[in-house]
């Protein structure tokens, strides 16, 4: 099951990418709510394939990470010849913050490794 959500979040990942640095955007194009709400969603995915992908990686390091992801994405859309947005932005740190918490309740806000531990014994 391990191996099968790594490869699920790791396809994950690089779907969301190549969509999000590709030239040109359909979502862009069918709205400006539409196009927030895809940037919250896709890094809600982009934190849960982080955590799927390096397990013991601590949460803020993971959500931290996502942010910096989505940061360059938006940087590196303007040589793609699409228009990188402070909009976009903010949405991504919203998706990543949200799935960050419903992460801490899903895990009873314990640390992984208290998880672990309990569930073992």
């Amino acid at each position: 099951m391990r191996l099968f959500l790594r490869l699920a979040g790791a396809v994950v990942l690089t779907v969301l990418l190549a969509l999000m640095l590709a030239p040109g955007g359909t979502i862009e194009a069918a709205g400006h709510v539409w196009d927030k709400a895809a940037h919250f969603a896709a890094f809600g995915l982009i934190l849960w394939s982080l955590g799927v992908l390096f397990r013991r990686l601590p949460r803020l390091w993971a959500a931290s990470a996502a942010v910096i992801i989505g940061a360059a994405v938006e940087v590196m859309q303007h040589f793609t010849g699409r228009d990188p947005s402070w909009g976009d932005l903010l949405a991504d740190i919203l998706g990543v913050v949200t799935a960050l918490a419903l992460w801490a309740l899903w895990r009873g806000f314990r640390p992984r490794e208290a998880f672990q531990t309990s569930n073992t014994r």
